[in-house]
Protein backbone atom coordinates (compact mmCIF):
# COMPACT_ATOMS: atom_id res chain seq x y z
CA UNK A 1 0.00 0.00 0.00
CA UNK A 2 2.81 2.42 0.92
CA UNK A 3 4.55 1.73 -2.41
CA UNK A 4 1.26 2.35 -4.26
CA UNK A 5 0.79 5.72 -2.52
CA UNK A 6 4.38 6.73 -3.23
CA UNK A 7 3.86 5.86 -6.89
CA UNK A 8 0.71 8.02 -7.03
CA UNK A 9 2.54 10.91 -5.38
CA UNK A 10 5.42 10.58 -7.84
CA UNK A 11 3.09 10.46 -10.85
CA UNK A 12 1.21 13.50 -9.57
CA UNK A 13 4.38 15.53 -9.07
CA UNK A 14 5.85 14.29 -12.36
CA UNK A 15 2.78 15.78 -14.07
CA UNK A 16 4.24 19.18 -13.21
CA UNK A 17 7.23 18.44 -15.45
CA UNK A 18 6.89 19.98 -18.91
CA UNK A 19 8.26 18.69 -22.20
CA UNK A 20 10.45 20.96 -24.32
CA UNK A 21 12.86 20.79 -27.17
CA UNK A 22 16.30 21.48 -25.72
CA UNK A 23 16.74 24.46 -28.05
CA UNK A 24 13.66 26.11 -26.46
CA UNK A 25 15.30 26.54 -23.06
CA UNK A 26 18.84 27.56 -24.05
CA UNK A 27 20.80 30.10 -26.05
CA UNK A 28 23.56 28.54 -28.19
CA UNK A 29 26.70 30.53 -29.08
CA UNK A 30 29.36 29.56 -31.60
CA UNK A 31 33.08 30.10 -31.13
CA UNK A 32 36.03 30.85 -33.37
CA UNK A 33 39.78 31.19 -33.72
CA UNK A 34 41.67 34.43 -34.30
CA UNK A 35 44.12 34.28 -37.20
CA UNK A 36 47.19 32.46 -35.97
CA UNK A 37 49.40 34.46 -38.33
CA UNK A 38 48.55 37.73 -36.58
CA UNK A 39 50.80 37.82 -33.53
CA UNK A 40 48.97 40.66 -31.79
CA UNK A 41 45.88 38.46 -31.50
CA UNK A 42 47.63 35.94 -29.23
CA UNK A 43 49.25 35.63 -25.80
CA UNK A 44 46.98 38.18 -24.21
CA UNK A 45 45.04 37.94 -20.95
CA UNK A 46 41.77 36.41 -22.26
CA UNK A 47 41.56 32.62 -21.74
CA UNK A 48 40.66 30.81 -24.98
CA UNK A 49 39.09 27.38 -24.59
CA UNK A 50 39.58 24.26 -26.64
CA UNK A 51 38.21 20.79 -25.83
CA UNK A 52 41.56 19.71 -24.35
CA UNK A 53 41.15 22.32 -21.59
CA UNK A 54 38.05 20.71 -20.06
CA UNK A 55 38.15 17.06 -21.10
CA UNK A 56 38.89 15.88 -17.57
CA UNK A 57 35.49 15.04 -16.07
CA UNK A 58 35.48 18.05 -13.74
CA UNK A 59 32.55 20.43 -13.49
CA UNK A 60 34.54 23.67 -13.54
CA UNK A 61 37.21 24.92 -15.90
CA UNK A 62 39.48 27.68 -14.65
CA UNK A 63 42.49 27.64 -16.96
CA UNK A 64 43.26 27.33 -20.65
CA UNK A 65 46.44 26.46 -22.47
CA UNK A 66 46.13 29.41 -24.86
CA UNK A 67 45.15 33.06 -24.43
CA UNK A 68 44.11 35.78 -26.85
CA UNK A 69 44.13 39.56 -26.78
CA UNK A 70 41.22 41.99 -26.94
CA UNK A 71 42.14 42.57 -30.58
CA UNK A 72 41.93 38.82 -31.23
CA UNK A 73 38.49 38.74 -29.61
CA UNK A 74 37.22 41.68 -31.62
CA UNK A 75 38.62 40.51 -34.96
CA UNK A 76 37.39 36.92 -35.00
CA UNK A 77 34.18 34.94 -34.57
CA UNK A 78 35.05 33.84 -31.05
CA UNK A 79 32.92 35.17 -28.22
CA UNK A 80 33.40 35.85 -24.54
CA UNK A 81 31.34 33.69 -22.21
CA UNK A 82 30.57 34.74 -18.64
CA UNK A 83 31.53 33.02 -15.42
CA UNK A 84 28.98 30.27 -14.84
CA UNK A 85 28.17 29.80 -18.53
CA UNK A 86 28.45 26.31 -20.00
CA UNK A 87 30.84 24.99 -22.64
CA UNK A 88 30.16 21.78 -24.59
CA UNK A 89 32.39 20.03 -27.11
CA UNK A 90 30.88 19.77 -30.58
CA UNK A 91 33.50 17.81 -32.51
CA UNK A 92 35.65 14.77 -31.94
CA UNK A 93 34.84 13.77 -28.37
CA UNK A 94 31.25 14.95 -28.46
CA UNK A 95 29.31 16.16 -25.44
CA UNK A 96 32.07 16.97 -22.94
CA UNK A 97 30.56 19.61 -20.69
CA UNK A 98 31.92 22.10 -18.15
CA UNK A 99 31.02 25.34 -16.40
CA UNK A 100 33.31 28.35 -16.66
CA UNK A 101 35.07 29.42 -13.48
CA UNK A 102 35.73 32.84 -15.04
CA UNK A 103 35.04 34.65 -18.35
CA UNK A 104 36.59 32.87 -21.35
CA UNK A 105 36.51 32.85 -25.14
CA UNK A 106 36.34 29.57 -27.07
CA UNK A 107 37.06 27.96 -30.41
CA UNK A 108 34.77 26.61 -33.12
CA UNK A 109 34.98 23.02 -31.84
CA UNK A 110 32.72 24.01 -28.94
CA UNK A 111 29.41 25.71 -28.25
CA UNK A 112 28.71 28.14 -25.46
CA UNK A 113 25.35 27.44 -23.81
CA UNK A 114 23.31 29.80 -21.63
CA UNK A 115 20.01 29.10 -19.88
CA UNK A 116 16.87 31.01 -20.77
CA UNK A 117 16.22 32.27 -17.27
CA UNK A 118 12.42 32.14 -17.38
CA UNK A 119 12.59 28.34 -17.75
CA UNK A 120 15.83 27.18 -16.15
CA UNK A 121 19.24 28.34 -14.92
CA UNK A 122 22.83 27.43 -15.72
CA UNK A 123 23.55 25.24 -12.71
CA UNK A 124 20.62 22.94 -13.44
CA UNK A 125 21.23 23.14 -17.19
CA UNK A 126 24.77 21.83 -16.70
CA UNK A 127 23.42 18.61 -15.17
CA UNK A 128 20.68 18.38 -17.77
CA UNK A 129 23.30 18.50 -20.54
CA UNK A 130 25.39 15.89 -18.71
CA UNK A 131 22.47 13.46 -18.82
CA UNK A 132 21.73 14.11 -22.52
CA UNK A 133 25.26 13.35 -23.75
CA UNK A 134 24.14 9.91 -24.95
CA UNK A 135 21.41 11.61 -26.93
CA UNK A 136 23.95 13.91 -28.54
CA UNK A 137 26.06 10.95 -29.57
CA UNK A 138 23.12 9.07 -31.07
CA UNK A 139 21.98 11.90 -33.33
CA UNK A 140 25.28 13.75 -33.87
CA UNK A 141 25.91 14.64 -37.50
CA UNK A 142 29.08 13.66 -39.29
CA UNK A 143 31.24 10.84 -40.57
CA UNK A 144 34.65 10.02 -39.12
CA UNK A 145 34.19 12.48 -36.25
CA UNK A 146 30.82 12.91 -34.56
CA UNK A 147 29.66 16.49 -34.67
CA UNK A 148 27.04 18.51 -32.81
CA UNK A 149 25.37 21.14 -34.98
CA UNK A 150 22.77 23.71 -33.99
CA UNK A 151 20.13 21.37 -35.39
CA UNK A 152 21.19 18.76 -32.86
CA UNK A 153 19.78 20.92 -30.06
CA UNK A 154 16.45 21.01 -31.92
CA UNK A 155 16.23 17.22 -32.03
CA UNK A 156 16.48 16.48 -28.32
CA UNK A 157 13.35 16.31 -26.17
CA UNK A 158 13.69 16.97 -22.45
CA UNK A 159 11.42 17.05 -19.41
CA UNK A 160 11.77 20.06 -17.16
CA UNK A 161 10.48 20.23 -13.57
CA UNK A 162 9.42 23.43 -11.86
CA UNK A 163 12.09 26.01 -11.10
CA UNK A 164 11.73 25.20 -7.40
CA UNK A 165 12.48 21.52 -7.98
CA UNK A 166 15.30 22.41 -10.38
CA UNK A 167 16.92 24.44 -7.61
CA UNK A 168 16.60 21.55 -5.17
CA UNK A 169 18.10 19.05 -7.63
CA UNK A 170 20.93 21.38 -8.61
CA UNK A 171 21.64 22.11 -4.94
CA UNK A 172 22.20 18.43 -4.12
CA UNK A 173 24.38 17.71 -7.14
CA UNK A 174 26.28 21.00 -6.84
CA UNK A 175 27.11 20.31 -3.18
CA UNK A 176 28.89 17.14 -4.32
CA UNK A 177 30.63 18.82 -7.24
CA UNK A 178 31.69 21.78 -5.10
CA UNK A 179 33.35 19.40 -2.64
CA UNK A 180 35.02 17.57 -5.54
CA UNK A 181 36.22 20.88 -6.97
CA UNK A 182 37.57 21.97 -3.58
CA UNK A 183 39.57 18.72 -3.26
CA UNK A 184 40.94 19.06 -6.81
CA UNK A 185 42.08 22.61 -6.11
CA UNK A 186 43.59 21.57 -2.77
CA UNK A 187 45.54 18.85 -4.56
CA UNK A 188 46.79 21.29 -7.17
CA UNK A 189 47.87 23.69 -4.42
CA UNK A 190 49.71 20.99 -2.46
CA UNK A 191 51.58 19.79 -5.53
CA UNK A 192 52.43 23.38 -6.46
CA UNK A 193 53.81 24.06 -2.96
CA UNK A 194 56.00 20.96 -3.17
CA UNK A 195 57.23 21.93 -6.63
CA UNK A 196 57.98 25.48 -5.46
CA UNK A 197 59.97 24.11 -2.52
CA UNK A 198 61.93 21.84 -4.87
CA UNK A 199 62.76 24.73 -7.19
CA UNK A 200 63.84 26.93 -4.30
CA UNK A 201 66.09 24.34 -2.68
CA UNK A 202 67.49 22.51 -5.68
CA UNK A 203 67.36 25.00 -8.55
CA UNK A 204 67.49 28.57 -7.26
CA UNK A 205 69.77 27.76 -4.28
CA UNK A 206 71.77 24.99 -5.98
CA UNK A 207 75.46 24.87 -5.01
CA UNK A 208 78.27 24.62 -7.52
CA UNK A 209 80.01 21.98 -5.41
CA UNK A 210 77.05 19.59 -5.70
CA UNK A 211 77.92 16.42 -7.61
CA UNK A 212 77.29 16.33 -11.34
CA UNK A 213 75.93 12.97 -12.39
CA UNK A 214 73.41 11.14 -14.49
CA UNK A 215 69.96 9.80 -13.70
CA UNK A 216 71.34 6.26 -13.65
CA UNK A 217 73.35 7.23 -10.55
CA UNK A 218 70.18 7.59 -8.44
CA UNK A 219 68.08 4.69 -9.80
CA UNK A 220 67.71 1.10 -8.69
CA UNK A 221 65.54 0.29 -11.71
CA UNK A 222 63.72 1.62 -14.73
CA UNK A 223 61.23 -0.70 -16.39
CA UNK A 224 58.20 -0.63 -18.65
CA UNK A 225 55.11 -2.76 -18.53
CA UNK A 226 53.68 -5.20 -21.00
CA UNK A 227 50.35 -6.30 -22.40
CA UNK A 228 48.83 -9.53 -23.66
CA UNK A 229 49.10 -10.54 -27.29
CA UNK A 230 46.21 -8.95 -29.12
CA UNK A 231 46.12 -5.96 -26.77
CA UNK A 232 44.37 -5.06 -23.55
CA UNK A 233 40.70 -5.97 -23.29
CA UNK A 234 38.93 -2.62 -23.03
CA UNK A 235 35.57 -4.36 -22.59
CA UNK A 236 36.75 -6.42 -19.62
CA UNK A 237 35.27 -4.94 -16.45
CA UNK A 238 36.98 -7.32 -14.06
CA UNK A 239 40.68 -7.97 -13.89
CA UNK A 240 43.80 -5.97 -13.09
CA UNK A 241 43.87 -2.33 -14.25
CA UNK A 242 46.61 -1.43 -16.75
CA UNK A 243 47.59 2.25 -16.74
CA UNK A 244 48.59 4.09 -19.90
CA UNK A 245 49.27 7.66 -21.02
CA UNK A 246 45.70 8.85 -20.59
CA UNK A 247 46.08 8.54 -16.82
CA UNK A 248 49.57 9.93 -16.30
CA UNK A 249 49.36 13.64 -15.60
CA UNK A 250 50.45 14.49 -12.05
CA UNK A 251 50.08 13.08 -8.56
CA UNK A 252 46.81 11.27 -7.91
CA UNK A 253 45.20 12.32 -11.20
CA UNK A 254 43.20 9.47 -12.70
CA UNK A 255 40.24 9.19 -15.10
CA UNK A 256 38.39 6.01 -14.14
CA UNK A 257 36.33 6.09 -17.35
CA UNK A 258 39.52 5.26 -19.29
CA UNK A 259 40.60 2.23 -17.27
CA UNK A 260 41.66 -0.82 -19.26
CA UNK A 261 42.24 -4.27 -17.84
CA UNK A 262 44.35 -7.37 -18.17
CA UNK A 263 43.24 -10.81 -17.02
CA UNK A 264 44.31 -12.27 -13.70
CA UNK A 265 46.12 -15.05 -15.55
CA UNK A 266 48.21 -12.58 -17.53
CA UNK A 267 48.90 -10.53 -14.39
CA UNK A 268 50.29 -13.61 -12.63
CA UNK A 269 52.67 -14.16 -15.56
CA UNK A 270 54.08 -10.60 -15.50
CA UNK A 271 57.74 -10.14 -14.60
CA UNK A 272 57.66 -6.33 -14.64
CA UNK A 273 55.29 -3.37 -14.71
CA UNK A 274 53.46 -3.92 -11.39
CA UNK A 275 53.04 -0.67 -9.46
CA UNK A 276 54.27 0.02 -5.93
CA UNK A 277 53.49 3.01 -3.70
CA UNK A 278 55.13 6.25 -4.87
CA UNK A 279 56.48 4.80 -8.13
CA UNK A 280 57.40 7.57 -10.56
CA UNK A 281 55.73 7.04 -13.93
CA UNK A 282 56.88 8.53 -17.24
CA UNK A 283 55.04 8.13 -20.52
CA UNK A 284 57.68 7.26 -23.07
CA UNK A 285 56.15 7.66 -26.54
CA UNK A 286 53.16 8.94 -28.46
CA UNK A 287 51.25 12.19 -28.07
CA UNK A 288 51.88 12.51 -24.34
CA UNK A 289 55.60 11.75 -24.33
CA UNK A 290 57.33 12.95 -21.17
CA UNK A 291 54.26 13.16 -18.93
CA UNK A 292 54.96 12.21 -15.31
CA UNK A 293 52.73 10.75 -12.63
CA UNK A 294 52.64 9.17 -9.19
CA UNK A 295 50.10 6.94 -7.42
CA UNK A 296 49.97 4.96 -4.19
CA UNK A 297 48.25 4.37 -0.83
CA UNK A 298 45.50 2.37 -2.56
CA UNK A 299 44.81 4.98 -5.23
CA UNK A 300 43.65 4.47 -7.91
CA UNK A 301 43.54 0.73 -7.19
CA UNK A 302 44.99 -1.63 -4.63
CA UNK A 303 46.78 -3.50 -7.41
CA UNK A 304 47.55 -2.12 -10.87
CA UNK A 305 50.07 -2.35 -13.68
CA UNK A 306 51.39 -0.19 -16.51
CA UNK A 307 51.50 -0.99 -20.21
CA UNK A 308 54.53 -1.03 -22.50
CA UNK A 309 54.29 2.71 -23.17
CA UNK A 310 55.08 3.65 -19.56
CA UNK A 311 58.33 3.65 -17.59
CA UNK A 312 58.38 2.95 -13.85
CA UNK A 313 61.36 4.61 -12.11
CA UNK A 314 62.56 3.65 -8.64
CA UNK A 315 65.27 5.49 -6.74
CA UNK A 316 68.21 4.13 -4.79
CA UNK A 317 69.36 5.21 -1.32
CA UNK A 318 70.92 8.44 -2.66
CA UNK A 319 67.53 10.09 -3.26
CA UNK A 320 63.86 9.36 -2.58
CA UNK A 321 60.83 8.98 -4.85
CA UNK A 322 59.56 12.49 -4.08
CA UNK A 323 62.84 14.12 -5.03
CA UNK A 324 62.93 11.96 -8.17
CA UNK A 325 59.41 12.96 -9.22
CA UNK A 326 59.94 16.71 -8.85
CA UNK A 327 63.41 16.45 -10.39
CA UNK A 328 61.88 14.98 -13.55
CA UNK A 329 59.09 17.56 -13.49
CA UNK A 330 61.75 20.20 -14.18
CA UNK A 331 62.90 18.39 -17.33
CA UNK A 332 61.48 18.40 -20.86
CA UNK A 333 62.10 14.70 -21.41
CA UNK A 334 60.94 14.83 -25.01
CA UNK A 335 64.23 16.53 -25.86
CA UNK A 336 66.24 13.48 -24.76
CA UNK A 337 65.49 11.68 -28.00
CA UNK A 338 65.51 14.71 -30.27
CA UNK A 339 68.36 13.34 -32.38
CA UNK A 340 67.22 9.72 -32.41
CA UNK A 341 65.73 7.98 -35.43
CA UNK A 342 63.37 6.14 -33.06
CA UNK A 343 60.43 8.16 -31.71
CA UNK A 344 59.90 8.33 -27.98
CA UNK A 345 62.12 7.75 -24.98
CA UNK A 346 64.30 4.72 -24.38
CA UNK A 347 65.92 3.50 -21.19
CA UNK A 348 69.43 4.52 -22.16
CA UNK A 349 68.33 8.06 -22.99
CA UNK A 350 66.58 8.30 -19.63
CA UNK A 351 69.53 6.94 -17.69
CA UNK A 352 71.88 9.36 -19.45
CA UNK A 353 69.96 12.46 -18.36
CA UNK A 354 72.46 14.80 -16.72
CA UNK A 355 71.43 15.89 -13.23
CA UNK A 356 72.90 17.61 -10.19
CA UNK A 357 72.89 15.44 -7.05
CA UNK A 358 72.62 17.38 -3.77
CA UNK A 359 73.82 15.98 -0.42
CA UNK A 360 71.72 13.18 1.04
CA UNK A 361 70.76 15.25 4.09
CA UNK A 362 68.89 17.96 2.18
CA UNK A 363 67.23 15.37 -0.08
CA UNK A 364 66.03 13.45 2.98
CA UNK A 365 64.69 16.66 4.52
CA UNK A 366 62.77 17.41 1.32
CA UNK A 367 61.25 13.92 1.39
CA UNK A 368 60.19 14.27 5.04
CA UNK A 369 58.41 17.56 4.27
CA UNK A 370 56.80 16.53 0.98
CA UNK A 371 55.61 13.01 1.79
CA UNK A 372 52.63 14.24 3.92
CA UNK A 373 51.64 16.49 1.00
CA UNK A 374 51.64 13.54 -1.39
CA UNK A 375 49.75 11.34 1.08
CA UNK A 376 47.11 14.06 1.48
CA UNK A 377 46.77 14.36 -2.32
CA UNK A 378 46.28 10.61 -2.64
CA UNK A 379 43.75 10.59 0.23
CA UNK A 380 41.86 13.46 -1.39
CA UNK A 381 41.87 11.60 -4.69
CA UNK A 382 40.22 8.63 -3.01
CA UNK A 383 37.59 10.96 -1.53
CA UNK A 384 37.01 12.50 -4.96
CA UNK A 385 36.39 9.04 -6.39
CA UNK A 386 33.80 8.29 -3.68
CA UNK A 387 31.98 11.58 -4.24
CA UNK A 388 32.04 11.14 -8.03
CA UNK A 389 30.45 7.71 -7.76
CA UNK A 390 27.71 9.07 -5.50
CA UNK A 391 27.07 11.98 -7.87
CA UNK A 392 27.01 9.74 -10.94
CA UNK A 393 24.55 7.41 -9.23
CA UNK A 394 22.21 10.23 -8.24
CA UNK A 395 22.50 12.27 -11.44
CA UNK A 396 20.31 10.23 -13.84
CA UNK A 397 17.84 9.32 -11.10
CA UNK A 398 17.26 12.92 -10.01
CA UNK A 399 17.18 14.29 -13.55
CA UNK A 400 14.60 11.70 -14.66
CA UNK A 401 12.41 11.98 -11.59
CA UNK A 402 13.08 8.39 -10.56
CA UNK A 403 14.34 9.76 -7.25
CA UNK A 404 12.81 12.93 -5.88
CA UNK A 405 14.51 15.40 -3.58
CA UNK A 406 11.98 14.61 -0.83
CA UNK A 407 13.02 10.93 -1.04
Amino acid sequence: MRLFLLTLLRLRSMSEWKEYKLIDIITVLGGGTPKTTVLEYWNGDIPWLSVADFNNGQKYVYQTEKHITKAGLENSSTRLLNEGDIIISARGTVGITAMLGKPMAFNQSCYGVQAQKAKTFNDYLYYLLRTTVSGFKQIAHGGVFDTITRDTFKDIDILLPTLEEQRSIASILSSLDDKIDLLHRQNATLEKIAETLFRQWFVEEAKEEWEQGKLRDVLTSIESGTRPKGGINIELKAGIPSIGAENINGIGVYDFSKTKYITYDFYRSMRRGVLKDYDVLVYKDGAYIGRKGMFGKGFPYGTSTVNEHVFILRSNERVNQFFLYFLLQQEDLELLNANSAQPGLNQEAMKSLEIRIPPVGIIDKFGIIVRPFVDKILFNSTQIRTLERLRDTLLPKLMSGEVRVTD
